[in-house]
């Protein structure tokens, strides 16, 4: 089992202290944001990660222009070029998998659906037959709108086109909504994290009121079995203020789940 966690958690390090850190803390690999909005080094971080013996487990595309991929402007297509350059860097740098925002929220606040999908599913066409052509994988991930979701996976068919499921906006979006279910066959990367359901916390599992039982118990039977993957700061753990004290604490929490996982009698986690 592959437990894995986000490049940034938390804390106010470099980026090669953190990576260096989540290394000791046992995790195998590390998802990284491929943008420069919080790390102006982020290109770098797949040599930093090679160098410690740290796996990428996937990258995260830009996601602040998400919104305008489905318009037809000038916005929209260059919303479209930044994550061509995206997918095509990733490749480069031998990184197998690109997580995308079908949409961007802004906080808890529900997107307005666009009045025609066609513009951004042509987009996202293009994107698809992109990571084709470079042999790598694009993952789709929950936001606050199941119906983008459903319009991709039922226009577009391909198998470098998968789902991430996203613990977290499941639980303060559409908990009613079995995403699991729907498009465990697509699973290709996951962003486990925890919340109360009515913010969007990015805290440890067993922090807020997802069911783990039940999301472990679903991962275990989807296409991507072999993986936890926290997408996670320290919301709610501020008093600790030894990051890596913090990593070995979420370390232990994704252990949880694998044991989980693992377990054809599905032993309760308490």
């Amino acid at each position: 089992m592959n437990l894995s966690i986000v490049d940034y958690f938390g804390y106010n390090l470099s980026s090669q202290e953190r990576l260096r850190l989540i290394k000791e803390a046992g995790f195998r690999s590390v998802m990284l944001l491929w943008a420069g909005y919080f790390d102006k080094d982020y290109k770098l971080f797949p040599e930093y990660a090679s160098k410690i013996g740290l796996q990428i487990e996937n990258a995260h595309a830009p996601y602040l222009h998400a919104n305008d991929l489905w318009k037809d402007t000038l916005d929209g297509q260059a919303a479209f070029d930044e994550l061509a350059v995206c997918i095509e860097e990733c490749a480069a740098h031998g990184i197998q998998t690109v997580v995308m925002h079908p949409e961007n929220k802004s906080g808890t606040k529900t997107v307005e659906l666009p009045q025609d999908f066609s513009v951004g599913l042509d987009r996202m066409k293009r994107l698809v037959d992109r990571a084709e052509r470079l042999d790598i994988s694009i993952s789709i991930e929950n936001m606050s709108r199941p119906e983008y979701l459903e319009a991709i996976f039922k226009n577009i068919q391909s198998d470098k086109l998968g789902f991430c499921f996203d613990s977290g906006h499941w639980n303060v979006f559409t908990p009613k909504v079995d995403l699991l279910t729907l498009y465990g066959n697509k699973l290709k990367a996951v962003h486990l994290h925890d919340n109360d359901g009515i913010d969007d916390w990015h805290a440890l599992p067993f922090s807020g009121s997802i069911d783990w039982n039940d999301i472990a118990a679903k991962l275990a039977g989807s296409s991507y079995p072999n993986v936890v993957a926290l997408e996670i700061g320290n919301k709610n753990f501020e008093t600790i203020t030894d990051p890596l004290e913090f990593l070995r604490l979420a370390f232990e929490r994704a252990k949880k789940i694998a044991d989980c996982m693992k377990s054809t009698e599905g032993v309760k986690l308490k």
